[in-house]
């Protein structure tokens, strides 16, 4: 039975998984940005209340997902700041949702005010909370 091929320690499991780690939550960040940037143009054209539920209902799907993707990373390399972050993201997708309920309920829409909002606390979110995680992602390693 042949040997299983040993691989440079800068091909491990491990560090392929930073690298696909870091990466993933750069391009999930640039999906989110587009897609408020989809939203402030549905709102602004006035698209109509079925269009702009659609783009909102894919942003906070799109946010849920990436907040447990980024979560599951801190989990898996023990990031000691990992309760202050989900904090984060749980006011966040908090005041999403209950848009969301009242958009749903035809009793709101979101606005651009709201929009501005939430791109301002992403851009800060993503400057600090997130590249900090980063950082830590970088120097992470399977014995940590």
């Amino acid at each position: 039975m042949p040997e299983s091929p040993q691989f440079p320690e800068e091909q491990s499991g491990w560090v392929l998984a930073q690298a696909e780690g870091r990466s993933t939550v750069e391009a999930e960040h640039r999906v989110e940005m587009a897609l408020l940037g989809a939203l402030e143009d549905a709102v602004r054209r006035d698209l109509g209340p079925n269009r702009i539920n659609e783009i909102l209902t894919q942003l906070i799907e799109h946010t849920t997902v990436h907040f447990m993707s980024e979560q599951m990373l801190m989990r898996l390399t023990a990031y000691p700041g990992y309760e202050a972050h989900a904090l984060e993201h749980d006011h966040l997708l908090e005041q999403a949702q209950a848009l969301q309920d009242r958009v749903d309920a035809g009793h709101s829409r979101p606005t651009l005010a709201f929009i501005e909002s939430v791109r301002t606390w992403l851009t800060k979110h993503i400057e600090g909370q997130d590249r900090a995680f980063l950082s830590h992602l970088e120097g992470a390693g399977p014995s940590q």
